[in-house]
């Protein structure tokens, strides 16, 4: 799987190796982690990966990437798809940053790159993501990273690019 690259950052696929050793509460060798990593949704998202695997169905490169820091190498957060196309061609992402990273536009930076990757593919139709309506920060990360809204249920907003 390819890594994708931005100006700041280095999208590497989560190896289901490191996802498992994330999962059982260990920390990947020769992996450097910002205070704050993994996040919750970090082991929700690792998680993903292991199941997949395991009931034979691997993501590909549909999968969890890791948010590498250019200038050290340090892992930040992470962002994602939560699983190949669907039948009409949508793809969901996922993305976050540990607390003390954010504020800085790595979330934006990493959302641009994964939506231009996911758009190079023919099959893709519509890019997703969601949100709860009261996480104004993921809001406005969607809309900076040129999302547009696409519906509410009056709990999660969702948007698509």
């Amino acid at each position: 799987m390819e890594t994708i690259e931005t100006q700041r950052l280095r999208l590497v696929p989560l190896s289901l190796g490191d996802a498992a050793a994330m999962v059982n509460g260990h920390r990947p060798d020769a992996i450097r982690w910002a205070q704050g990593y993994p996040t919750d949704g970090t082991l929700v998202a690792a998680g993903l990966v292991v199941t997949a695997e395991a009931e034979g169905r691997p993501l590909g490169p549909w999968t969890t990437y890791q948010m590498h820091r250019r200038s050290d190498g340090i892992v930040i957060g992470d962002c994602g798809f939560l699983g190949p196309p669907d039948a009409q061609g949508r793809v969901q992402l996922g993305y976050g940053v540990c607390e003390p990273e954010r504020g800085h536009g790595f979330a934006v930076e990493a959302l641009i790159a994964l939506i231009a990757w996911a758009r190079s593919h023919p099959e893709i139709t519509r890019v997703l993501a969601d949100t709860a309506c009261t996480n104004l920060p993921s809001i406005a990360v969607m809309e900076a990273a040129g999302m547009r809204r696409a519906g509410s249920d009056g709990q999660i907003v969702l948007y698509e690019a």
